[in-house]
């Protein structure tokens, strides 16, 4: 008897947590430095912590992962683990393969982590997901792989706007299709989870600078589409079931020339051939530069022949301006430890270079050279470009203010938090083994009733 009631008195517990279960907002403001998520540039989200005071929780320092890159960031928020664990440790790498170039890191096979979307899909399908995309890379990126990941229920790309909706030149989607997209995908059927990437304040801020009119008014186009979804909700009745979680994926440095800073381009490649340093390969990714040595395997855990040539590309690094440090990931002699000085990062994995170079504000790496990318005005990717918003908002009755000086929470916080709300397991490894406790984030418990 008392075995059955037990029995019982869990499956109260689940039918209960399942009744409750609230409908999730996540809405990536791609590129939105915490500096500009203000109540004026944002009236709309801002309103929300007057509106919903008592179920508003807003962090202006939460931080992203590094490095501060779209593809990292966004696969963090939708798995809760650190790069160490999912493998995207940038928006490009070099597969150690002789000659080869460096490629894009948006393939979803190569995600090492169960996203949100495949957790929901294998052990609760009764749950509806969307996946909105302003970036048609990060579509890709979030797509089905068999026996890996699962897609979301929908998944809507840039690639479908009309042509009036997205941008010619780069193929991203104008905030108010996105938005707009999500509002007709959710008309008819209430998503239990949606996610959505806005991407005008990241395609302005590269293009004209961060502190641009043009970014300004990008950052205004976001506040207004956050605007529309709050009002669909509220018109709909589904306000008061509602979480509603707005952040961003990385901030932005202005890279506009000063007299200190004429020239913001580091081509450290140039750099390595003017000091005749062969065997290495590098790899620009914004604020961060990974730098291989040929003929290592990926699963290396000495540097072994290589530490001279290693050793070297430290030396020409400490020799250029506008690169701050260099790290080691597998150990060089007379290089500081990446694992030492900033363990925080976690990105101690076999797709990371053997060695890090870290430009300062105001810097970006180009390897290649690029005339298109050398005219950016604004970029990302250090640790300058961590700090940013985290509101934590709506009308279900899961959630709480948080008090007055709760510690501000990272990008691998949010799928916790997701995953509590909607009574999901966390996300494991691929391979069906647990995430190990150090590469993960926690629930952030201080919003959650």
């Amino acid at each position: 008897m008392r075995g059955l009631t037990c029995v019982l008195a869990v499956l109260l517990v689940i039918g209960t947590a399942r009744a409750e279960r609230p409908h999730v907002y996540l809405i990536v403001v791609d590129g939105l430095d915490a500096r500009f998520a203000t109540p004026v540039r944002m009236p709309r989200l801002f309103d929300l912590a007057v509106r919903a005071a008592e179920r508003t929780s807003v962090f202006a320092a939460a931080h992203a992962v590094m490095p501060t890159r779209t593809n990292p960031n966004h696969v963090s928020l939708l798995t809760g683990a650190y790069a160490s664990a999912h493998g995207i440790t940038g928006n490009a790498h070099w597969r150690r393969m002789p000659e080869a170039p460096a490629e894009k890191l948006d393939d979803p096979a190569l995600i090492e982590v169960e996203t949100l979307f495949t957790v929901a899909s294998e052990t609760a399908p009764e749950l509806e997901t969307v996946g909105v995309f302003g970036k048609p890379k990060l579509a890709h990126l979030f797509a089905a792989v068999a026996g890996r990941q699962r897609a979301p229920d929908v998944l809507w790309s840039a690639e479908q706007a009309s042509p009036a909706g997205r941008d010619p030149t780069t193929g991203y989607s104008f905030d108010s299709a996105t938005i707009g997209a999500l509002l007709l995908a959710a008309a008819d059927r209430e998503p239990n989870l949606a996610v959505v990437n806005l991407s005008d304040v990241d395609r302005a801020a590269h293009g004209h600078g961060p502190d641009s009119e043009e970014c300004g008014r990008a950052i205004a186009g976001a506040d207004a589409a956050i605007g529309r979804l709050v009002d669909q909700l509220r018109a709909l009745g589904r306000w008061d079931r509602s979480v509603l979680i707005v952040t961003a994926d990385h901030g932005f440095t202005d890279l506009a020339p000063t007299a200190e800073r004429p020239y913001p381009v580091i081509s450290f490649g140039r750099d390595l051939l003017r000091a005749e340093v062969t065997g290495i390969h590098v790899v620009a990714d914004g604020g961060i530069e990974h730098v291989y040595a040929d003929g290592l395997a990926a699963d290396a855990s000495e540097v072994g022949d290589a530490a001279a040539r290693l050793a070297r590309v430290a030396e020409v690094a400490h020799g250029v301006p506008g690169i701050t440090e260099v790290l080691a990931r597998l150990p060089v002699a007379g290089v500081p430890s990446l694992e030492t000085l900033h363990a925080d990062w976690h990105l101690g994995h076999p797709r990371s270079g053997e060695l890090l170079l870290v430009a300062a504000p105001g810097y970006e790496f180009l390897d290649p050279f690029d005339q298109v990318d050398a005219c950016l005005r604004g970029n990302h990717g250090g640790p300058g470009e961590a700090t940013v918003p985290l509101v934590v908002s709506g009308g279900s009755e899961r959630l709480t203010r948080a008090p007055a000086g709760t510690p501000p929470p990272s990008a691998v916080d949010v799928a916790p938090t997701i995953a509590a709300l909607l009574g999901l397991r966390p996300p494991r490894r691929v391979d069906g083994t647990p995430v190990a406790a150090d590469e993960t984030g926690h629930a952030i418990a201080a919003v959650l009733r």
